[in-house]
């Protein structure tokens, strides 16, 4: 069965934790990816979900309708004053647990990626035949050193199966403080390394947009060059 979607939205943010503020600006950058994910994707099931209670437009439904693709619109009103407190990573949590909740169609899937809102993934196609594992992430890799453990895993893209989600990750979302430098990243990375279910993609995501947390340009070229010829090397060492 093929893996659906699951974008993550937030174009009003109550969070404090984050750079990339102006809702124009948000929604702008939200919605370009969003039709590259329908224009360009082999995704049919996208499933995008909101929690500062925007609305995307019949228009880009209709977008995906045309080209074949199921669009589910998600909305609701997340909790600001925790997002206020513990930061970005709760709101996501927020909006994961909405969707298995809310979704028409998540629960006819198997698995899922997730990638967050305002990025594309270019070599996503390199991702879709992942079978018999658990979850796959990118991390935060050594490049002099070699660590006992992952500290933190990316969570712009991962994939995941569904059921393992709910088992490890659903509930880990409560943990996070941004105030304190434990970021979602973090507690994931620990579930999944508790639970040894924690496999690492070994084809670095070659990503597009803007981060909404630090403002950081994914379209930087130069920088992936340079991150992709040390994954190459053996300065970067895999655990």
């Amino acid at each position: 069965m093929q893996s659906c979607l699951i974008i993550t939205s937030c174009i009003y943010p109550s969070s404090s934790f984050v750079k990339l503020i102006n809702p124009d600006d948000r929604e702008k950058l939200h919605v370009e990816a969003l039709k590259r994910w329908i224009l360009e994707s082999d995704f049919k099931t996208i499933i995008i979900c909101d929690n500062s209670n925007y609305i995307y437009s019949n228009e880009i439904v209709s977008l995906a309708a045309k080209n074949d693709k199921i669009l589910e619109v998600l909305n609701f009103e997340g909790d600001k004053e925790k997002s206020k407190i513990f930061g970005k990573g709760y709101g996501e949590g927020e909006i994961m647990n909405y969707i298995l909740n809310n979704s028409k169609y998540i629960q006819s899937h198997d698995s899922f990626f997730k990638v967050t809102g305002k990025l594309f993934v270019e070599n996503y196609n390199n991702y879709l035949n992942f079978k018999d594992v658990d979850f796959a992430f990118d991390y935060s890799y050594s490049f002099f050193w070699k660590k006992e453990k992952v500290e933190c895993v990316f969570t712009n893209f991962y994939f995941a199966n569904l059921i393992s989600y709910k088992n490890i990750l659903k509930e880990e979302y409560l943990k996070v403080k941004d105030s304190e430098g434990l970021f979602l990243e973090h507690v994931y990375a620990s579930a999944l390394q508790k639970g040894n279910c924690l496999n690492i993609v070994s084809i670095l995501p070659t990503i597009s947009g803007i981060s909404g947390s630090s403002g950081f340009s994914y379209n930087k070229k130069l920088i992936n060059l340079i991150k992709k010829t040390l994954l190459l090397s053996s300065i970067i060492r895999k655990l």
